[in-house]
């Protein structure tokens, strides 16, 4: 089966799901997730009468879909935050991650931070340090100086906005490489 037709029979799954009518919701997520068409694992979530959230989420994970994972905690009706987390830390997708940290209802600052350090995108590191709650600032700074070329915009908006400029004041006032910053483990 390719592209098309995988996605052709998971449009008809989902649609008789919404509809109702006898449909058989353990089996049509079942075959949502054979599919491999996270869209619509994650829309049935948002719309389907009966939703196994957590063998969704399940799903999500298993296809490696940050995004869909990232709009599942914010859309679906239960969404097991800690197990979310889990998955979306596994996907490596710097850019939903950071989403997470910013509008999911719970978040693990510790962890998402770490993350991000560990993949090194200079964007969703400056990112999250003007948007998260908590934020290793001075880690992030850190790789923003030694990815001279990838840092360098990202350097340059740090100084102008204030949840940075606030931060790189105090990592100069105590010395580069003094200064720690608590991390936050839930909102």
């Amino acid at each position: 089966m390719n592209e098309t037709q995988r996605e052709h029979r998971a449009a008809g799954i989902y649609a008789a799901g919404k509809a109702g009518a006898g449909f058989d919701y353990v089996r049509g997520l079942a075959d949502l997730i054979e599919l491999g068409t996270a869209e619509y694992i994650f829309r049935a979530g948002r719309l389907w009468p009966e939703f196994d959230y957590a063998r969704g989420l399940a799903g999500l994970a298993g296809l490696g879909s940050g995004k869909f994972i990232h709009h599942a905690g914010l859309e679906w009706k239960l969404f097991d935050y800690q197990a979310g987390l889990e998955a979306l830390l596994a996907t490596r997708d710097s850019k939903y991650i950071f989403y997470a940290g910013a509008y999911w209802k719970t978040f693990d600052f510790g962890r998402g931070t770490e993350r991000l350090l560990q993949i090194g995108d200079c964007q969703y590191l400056y990112r999250a340090g003007a948007m998260w709650e908590r934020f290793d600032h001075e880690a992030a700074w850190k790789i923003l100086e030694m990815r001279v070329a990838d840092g360098e915009p990202w350097r340059g908006l740090a100084f102008e906005n204030t949840r940075w400029r606030k931060a790189l004041a105090q990592i100069w006032k105590n010395g580069l490489g003094n200064a720690r910053f608590p991390l936050s483990h839930d909102k």
